[in-house]
């Protein structure tokens, strides 16, 4: 009887403090976790894409497979893995001091190289339209 108790008042204790639970684990969602959740729910790829995740508890990792139908590229296929960047271990040490020390400007600089761009002396070909 005391550990229903408990339980009961830590799930009040956690509607209080404005916590969200994800799945039958108990781990709290970051915002991060709660905004790709919303994205994917309001996903409209088209046929030639796929979405794929590894572990469906982590989305923020994830697999994205485009498979043209049409053009020069026709019959190919193209995988791009995403993974939350991870400071701790980097694959590019520049990238990861600067997303250690000002996060603000790694989030510009992401952008800069996906609008086509220079990011300190490399340059990046345009992604988006």
């Amino acid at each position: 009887m005391i550990r229903l108790f408990t339980l009961k008042q830590q799930k009040k204790d956690e509607e209080s403090s404005g916590g969200h639970r994800t799945g039958a684990g108990g781990k709290k969602a970051s915002a991060a976790q709660l905004r790709i959740q919303k994205d994917i729910n309001e996903l409209n790829l088209p046929k030639t894409c796929e979405i794929n995740f590894p572990d469906d508890d982590d989305l923020l990792n994830f697999r994205l497979i485009i498979s043209p139908d049409e053009g020069f590229y026709k019959g190919g296929k193209f995988v791009f893995s995403f993974k939350e960047p991870n400071p701790e271990d980097p694959l590019n040490k520049e990238a990861a001091e600067v997303l250690q020390t000002n996060r603000r400007l790694f989030e510009q600089n992401v952008h800069r190289s996906l609008r086509g761009g220079y990011v300190g002396a490399t340059y990046f070909e345009r992604c988006l339209k």
